[in-house]
């Protein structure tokens, strides 16, 4: 019981995480207020919708606080939506600032792999243009592939439509910028930090100027890096000329004399 009882005030409990003050309340929106001191604009609320049902999402395993953090989201969308090949937007139509509101993908995936089993959740920001349920069908397909994480024998994903280890979210880059705090993603990069997998929307939808194999490959590539930051695994450095660029190399800024690449075991040079 009393063990029991210290759950439940922790839960009623006001966290403060990587900048973000996240207080749960029971009938009020919940508001996440941080100060943007790196680029000198105007502090901007961070707001999650009233939730169906809540989210405890827990701090990732790459250098962040422990504490868990209580978040609530939106109600669900159709779950039915499979993974397709899009139409990037053009970078000139893509928000730069978003809602701060988040809706989750609704439904469940499959399990994949074995070993260490890490369920994660995706929600997509509100009003940017992304179907959440277009990005689960998406991750679950690469996190299935024989070539991602899984291919390590002891490591094993599912999806689930609340709660898990952490969130992939997919956000305009202003949002991405608070949610990666103390890391400065410059409204450019990605990050897993503070119990987030958190994909900057400019790099989904056009990746990057370095890419050259197509948007889907760098899809790949994003979501196998930033979930390998998550397992902690560090920056590495192109091997060898001609060579595959390792998924844990940060493609987004070039590949150099490497192969662009987004799996963490490629199938051998031919």
């Amino acid at each position: 019981m009393l063990a029991r009882s210290i759950l439940v005030f922790l839960a009623l409990t006001t966290f403060a995480v990587a900048g973000f003050v996240i207080t749960d309340t029971d009938t009020d929106r919940r508001t996440i207020d941080e100060s943007r001191t790196d680029t000198g604009t105007a502090e901007r609320g961070v707001r999650i919708v009233p939730p169906t049902s809540e989210t405890t999402v827990a701090s990732s395993t790459t250098p962040a606080p422990s504490t868990t953090t209580t978040l609530a989201v939106a109600p669900t969308l159709d779950p039915t939506v499979e993974a397709t090949t899009s139409v990037p937007r053009p970078l000139e139509e893509l928000p730069r600032s978003g809602s701060g509101e988040f809706i989750a993908a609704a439904g469940e995936g499959e399990l994949v792999g074995a070993g260490n089993i890490i369920e994660y959740s995706v929600a997509a920001e509100d009003g940017i243009g992304i179907d959440p349920n277009q990005i689960a069908a998406r991750v679950e397909q690469v996190l299935a592939d024989r070539r991602s994480w899984i291919a390590e024998g002891d490591i094993g994903f599912r999806r689930v439509s609340t709660g898990g280890t952490f969130r992939l979210i997919v956000a305009s880059p202003d949002t991405v910028d608070q949610m990666c705090r103390p890391l400065r993603t410059n409204g450019i990069f990605s990050c897993a930090q503070n119990g987030f997998v958190a994909i900057n929307l400019f790099r989904w939808e056009t990746a990057t100027d370095f890419w050259d194999t197509g948007i889907e490959s760098y899809r790949d590539y994003v979501v196998n890096h930033e979930v390998g930051h998550y397992l902690a695994r560090p920056h590495v450095g192109c091997p060898a000329d001609g060579a595959w660029a390792p998924v844990m190399m940060q493609q987004t800024k070039g590949v150099g004399s490497c192969r662009a690449n987004g799996w963490p075991y490629p199938d051998p040079l031919e």
